[in-house]
């Protein structure tokens, strides 16, 4: 089997991959060179050996187009591969201009071949080069390389016109042969292809498949086999019974199926319906030569236009459970074969036919009955032309005045688990147009009862999920009935169901604080929880490891205020609030406050100062009461009515003596204790030598 050439159909291909074509099925082993740039097939028919190649990019075909290609073979039997390589063709490159023009006129109907003329000989634009326009130069080239690769797959004349193929009309038949192609310019631009001299066996096209639609025919055969042999398709068509046929596609067709990717598919529009035609499909090879014809295959288009739906329905319920139906339909409509009406007792499922068999196309009216009077009726008309098209009309309901409510529920009882899982139970109804029950709910009994559930119960066992974290302890229940005409009955009694309690409460939260000589003052707010049973402080002392219950209060009032006395001066403490709920949760505790007691850190001023004024040495010495051990007197001076300031320190003394002083100087002093804790005293009283300069 020959796997043919195919570039695929997209004309704008970028990159044409390199690919090796497998010589003769009998060949198991053939020596099969591809270097790079160059493609190479062969294939034999009547006149000889052809060749096909593409170079694989578009910088190597401009190549070899100026340069030419060389062909060269070498025969080999079976058990031999000594080659000794015979020159057909040096330089061979695409006609000139002039000569392809002449070529086009010999064979006018050939596009390819003037789509390849354009492609070689066709300009680039010779605006300069810059990095703006660099894709757009390179595109253009990419195309022209595309578009002459596609030309030479499916014409012959392309093909030699553009030095992409060679016929070796000297092969022998049956003889074995090497081919061997290569840039006259780069030798690395070379391919080797081995082909045995006999001519291939291609598939006719069988098991065509058909659908005959609204004047259009689709054809549908396998793409998975016929790949392999063929890069396209022609389609033909006869309007005779095959006495005339017309080929109706002007290119090579090959389209996938969009929702089938192993099957090739063609779609052929008509001008009208039930025409029979004839179809046949033949294959084109890679080398431009056609496989056979395929067996013709018969179809035609079809009404697959259903009529219009029967408009204007009219339902009267005549009593006696029998339900008139009526309805008109389009006058457009003139092929309607019949009638089927089907009834649910949902609006949109669960339809039945009640037809026996097909209403007359002439029937606008039906009788159904066995109306149930308990119960809904929809109604469907369904219309159906000779091509058994079918179009339904929306469903109609058929009215039944029954004003008569359920009565409510009775028996209603639930549970609540821990894990939030409600169970109800009901008794059942009595009424035998009961349609089935609506679950109601609230959160509060004075609130809005709300629906739960979005359909009616057809059953009187319910469950529910709810969350349990949740400030709300109970939720309220109540059950309505419904009919089939949607008569709603009153509200069952009131169920009430007490929930788990797993909210834990509030938190209390500290306001201010301050430490006085009276002790550590607290202000903060209880817990807002409904539920709180007490609001706890709690006490650690610097040392201690453990927090210790000092306080304990209910929730009101909302603010609280508390002085903790019993404390040690100059301590620090830590203190935490958490509240209690009656069902044993506690409350998260936020914060943890740190304060420290009052301490008193005055020292008691020196007292019962006395003063002594040597007036032969000039001193003046202070004395004063003794004071506690570790204490600093420091002695502060003014001179003269100028500012006090410090004067001296004297530690574990009760008195001190001044160095001598001017004559008339005024000398005040005061003294202050400061100890090694920084603690210090008031200034004490003041005292004031005056000494007066002697005449």
């Amino acid at each position: 089997m020959k796997k043919a050439l195919n570039f695929g159909w997209l004309f704008g291909l970028c990159i044409i991959f390199t690919v090796v074509t497998q010589a003769q099925s009998n060949l198991t082993s053939d020596s099969i060179v591809s270097r790079s740039l160059v493609l190479t097939s062969a294939y034999f028919e009547s006149e000889g050996i052809v060749l096909r190649w593409a170079p694989s990019s578009p910088g190597s075909w401009r190549t070899a187009n100026y340069y030419g290609y060389k062909i060269e073979r070498s025969a080999y039997g079976e058990s031999g591969t000594d080659t000794k390589w015979e020159v057909l063709e040096t330089a061979l490159k695409p006609i000139d201009l002039e000569k392809w023009k002449l070529w086009v006129k010999d064979h006018p109907t050939d596009t390819f071949l003037m789509v390849a003329g354009q492609a070689v000989h066709g300009q680039i634009s010779e605006e300069k080069l810059t990095p703006e326009n660099l894709m757009q130069k390179t595109d253009q080239l990419t195309n022209l390389h595309s578009a002459c690769l596609l030309s030479c797959e499916f014409s012959k004349a392309a093909g030699l016109a553009s030095a992409l193929r060679y016929e070796d009309k000297t092969a022998t038949r049956g003889a074995r042969y090497l081919y061997r192609v290569t840039c006259e310019a780069d030798p690395s631009l070379m391919a080797v292809t081995a082909s045995v001299a006999e001519e291939e066996v291609y598939p006719k096209i069988e098991n065509i498949g058909i659908n005959e639609g609204e004047k259009v025919i689709e054809l549908k055969w396998n793409r998975d086999y016929y790949k392999n042999y063929y890069s396209g398709f022609y389609i033909y068509r006869s309007a005779d019974e095959g006495r005339n046929w017309q080929k109706i596609t002007g290119h090579p067709v090959a389209r996938q199926s969009f929702k089938d990717e192993h099957s090739y598919i063609y779609k052929d529009s008509l001008d009208q319906n039930y025409q029979p035609y004839l179809y046949r499909i033949e294959g084109l090879t890679s080398f431009a030569t056609s496989g056979p014809m395929s067996d013709p295959v018969k179809a035609m288009g079809k009404d697959r236009t259903a009529p219009l739906a029967p408009y204007d329905v009219k339902l009267e319920y005549l009593g006696q459970a029998r339900m008139k139906i009526s309805w008109k339909t389009s006058e457009l409509d003139k092929d309607i074969k019949g009638f089927r009406i089907s009834k649910s007792n949902e609006k949109q499922q669960e339809f039945v036919e009640i037809t026996p068999s097909m209403l007359p196309g002439t029937s606008r009216s039906f009788i159904d009955s066995s109306c149930n009077e308990n119960i809904n009726n929809y109604y469907w008309i369904a219309v159906f032309d000779h091509e058994d098209n079918v179009n339904v009309t929306m469903p109609q309901y058929g009215t039944i005045i029954d004003s008569i409510a359920p009565m409510p529920p009775t028996g209603l009882e639930g549970s609540i688990n821990t894990n939030g899982v409600v169970t109800l139970k009901w008794k059942l109804g009595a009424e035998p147009d009961l349609r089935g029950y609506f679950v109601h709910y609230a959160n509060n009994a004075r609130h809005t009862f709300i629906n739960r559930t979005d359909q009616p119960l057809r059953d009187t066992f319910w469950r529910d999920t709810i969350p349990l974290n949740v400030l709300t302890e109970q939720i309220h229940y109540k059950v309505v009935a419904i009919d089939h005409r949607f008569n709603y009955s009153g509200y069952s009694e009131m169920l009430t169901l007490s929930k788990p309690d797993k909210v834990p409460p509030t938190s209390p939260v500290f306001l201010r604080s301050f430490a006085d000589e009276k002790g550590i003052q607290l202000q903060w707010t209880n817990s807002g929880s409904h539920d709180v049973k007490a609001n706890v402080l709690m006490r650690r002392g610097q040392g201690q490891t453990q927090f210790e219950e000092i306080y304990r209060c209910g929730p009101k009032p909302s603010v609280v205020n508390y002085s903790d006395s019993k404390i040690t001066p100059g301590k620090e403490y830590e203190y935490k609030l958490y509240a209690l709920d009656d069902a044993g949760l506690t409350s998260k505790q936020i914060s943890t406050l740190t304060l420290k007691a009052f301490e008193e850190k005055k020292l008691t001023p020196p007292s019962k100062i006395t003063v002594q004024h040597d007036t032969i040495k000039r001193t003046v010495t202070l004395r004063w009461l003794p004071t506690e051990k570790g204490v600093k007197t420091v002695i502060y001076r003014s001179v003269n009515g100028q500012p006090y300031v410090s004067h001296r320190v004297v530690e574990q003394k009760d008195f001190f003596t001044d160095l001598p002083y001017r004559k008339g100087d005024v000398l005040k002093y005061r003294i202050k204790l400061v100890n090694s804790n920084g603690w210090q005293s008031d200034f004490s009283e003041e005292v004031e030598v005056s000494t007066m300069t002697r005449k």
